[in-house]
C-alpha cells in the first residue's frame, strides 16, 4: 500500500498558517488570535475558539518490544482508534519494517480510515537511539539497522514524518502526556519486565543524553559486579532483575513452581518467590535512590509485566522509606500496555509539528 504524503490540504496551507498549525501541535499555546488561524479552520484544523481539532488527521503509533509489535492508529489527542498486537518478527532488523507496514495495513482496513489521512508516524525501539545521527545501539535482535538513520529509514518506508525513540521513553512520553499528573517538572518511568530499562520526561520533553542513553539503568552498578564480564553486555542491575535471572534466583531458593513469573505471581503463598521478590525490591531501591540524587524527579511511574505489579510497589514503598528521608511518589502505569504506542503518538505529534515550523 503507497502511502499518499503530504496530508491533502497541509501543503496547501499558507506559511503563517503552518506556523500556527505548528504552534497548536506543539502545544505552545492558542491559533485563535495568530495569523492563518483563517486558513486553518476554513481547512478543518481547528474549531470554533481555535482548538485543535484531534479528527482531522490520524497518526501511526507502533511500539516494538523484545517480544511484541504493537501498533495502533490515534487521533491528534493521542486517542486509540485501533490498535493490533503480534510477536515480534524473529527476523528482527529490516524485517520490522515490513511488519509496521503489515500491521498499518490492517489498522487501516479495520477503521476504513485511507490511508492518506496518517500525517505522521512514531516508533518506539529497544535500543537507544542517537539523536544527532538516528542511528541506533544497545538493540538486541535488531542489529541490521544499526547502520541507518532510523529517522530517514522508516520516513522513506511509510512516506510520512517519522520520530523514532528507545521503547521505554515512549513509555514515559506517553505516561507524561495522557496518564496522572505528576508533581514537577521531571517524571521517570520505569519498564521492568524482561530487562529493565528508563525514560525520563523534564517539562514535556525527552531527556535523552549525548547518545540517547540516558536512562539505560540496566547497567547501574547494582546486584551484580559491573566490572564481571558476564554483566558488561546487558548490565549489572539487568544481570539481577531481569525475568531469567529472578527466575534463577526462584530455583536457587529451591522454588519448584514450574511456570513463568506470571504463572508464579499468580500462586498462593510461596516463601521462595516471596523472598525474590523482596530482594527484586530492595535493588530496584536502590536504583530509585541512585536516579533521585541525580534528577529528583517528582513521580516514579512503573510499568512492564513486573514492574506493573502492586505487590512490588508495596515492598518498593517499604523500602525507599527506609533509604529516603522524602521518597518519590511512586505509583503504577495508568495506561498499562498502551503507554508506548500514546507515547509513539505523542512523538510522531511533536515530529509533525517540526515539520511545519
Amino acid at each position: 500500500m503507497q502511502v499518499s504524503s503530504p496530508l491533502p490540504g497541509l501543503g496547501d496551507l499558507p506559511q503563517a498558517a503552518r506556523r500556527a498549525l505548528g504552534t497548536l501541535l506543539a502545544d505552545l499555546g492558542g491559533a485563535a488570535e495568530a495569523s492563518g488561524c483563517d486558513e486553518l479552520a476554513a481547512a478543518g484544523w481547528i474549531r470554533q475558539g481555535g482548538a485543535l481539532d484531534p479528527s482531522r488527521a490520524l497518526l501511526l503509533a507502533t511500539d516494538i518490544g523484545g517480544t511484541k509489535a504493537q501498533t495502533a492508529l490515534c487521533d491528534l489527542d493521542g486517542t486509540v482508534l485501533a490498535e493490533t498486537k503480534a510477536p515480534t518478527s524473529e527476523a528482527g532488523g529490516l524485517a520490522l519494517i515490513d511488519q509496521i507496514l503489515s500491521q498499518r495495513d490492517l489498522l487501516l482496513t479495520e477503521t476504513g480510515a485511507g490511508a492518506s489521512r496518517i500525517a505522521a508516524a512514531g516508533i518506539g525501539l529497544p535500543a537507544s537511539i542517537h539523536p544527532a545521527t538516528g542511528r541506533l545501539h544497545r538493540g538486541p535482535n535488531i542489529d541490521d539497522l544499526e547502520t541507518h538513520d532510523l529517522v530517514h529509514l522508516f520516513g522513506d518506508a511509510l512516506s510520512v514524518p517519522v520520530a523514532v525513540e528507545n521503547d521505554v521513553n515512549m513509555a514515559a512520553l506517553g505516561e507524561s502526556w495522557r496518564g496522572a499528573p505528576s508533581r514537577g517538572d521531571c517524571s521517570v518511568f520505569i519498564a521492568i519486565g524482561t530487562g529493565i530499562g528508563m525514560g525520563t520526561v523534564v517539562r514535556g520533553e525527552l531527556l535523552r543524553g549525548a547518545s540517547g542513553a540516558a536512562g539505560e539503568v540496566a547497567a547501574l552498578p547494582i546486584g551484580a559486579d559491573p566490572f564481571d564480564r558476564d554483566t558488561f553486555r546487558n548490565g549489572a542491575l539487568e544481570s539481577a532483575i531481569s525475568s531469567a535471572a529472578l527466575l534463577e534466583d526462584y530455583r536457587a531458593r529451591g522454588g519448584t513452581a514450574e511456570g513463568t513469573l506470571k504463572d508464579l505471581f499468580a500462586l498462593g503463598p510461596d516463601p521462595a518467590f516471596a523472598a525474590v521478590i523482596d530482594r527484586l525490591a530492595t535493588l530496584v531501591a536502590q536504583a530509585i535512590l541512585s536516579i533521585c540524587s541525580i534528577l529528583d524527579p517528582g513521580r516514579v511511574v512503573l510499568g512492564g509485566s513486573v514492574g506493573s505489579r502492586p505487590e512490588l510497589l508495596a515492598l518498593l514503598e517499604e523500602k525507599l522509606a527506609l533509604c529516603m528521608p522524602e521518597p518519590p511518589e511512586c505509583r503504577i502505569s495508568t495506561l498499562g500496555n498502551r503507554a508506548g504506542v500514546v507515547g509513539a503518538a505523542r512523538a510522531a505529534r511533536l515530529r509533525l509539528a517540526q515539520t511545519l515550523s
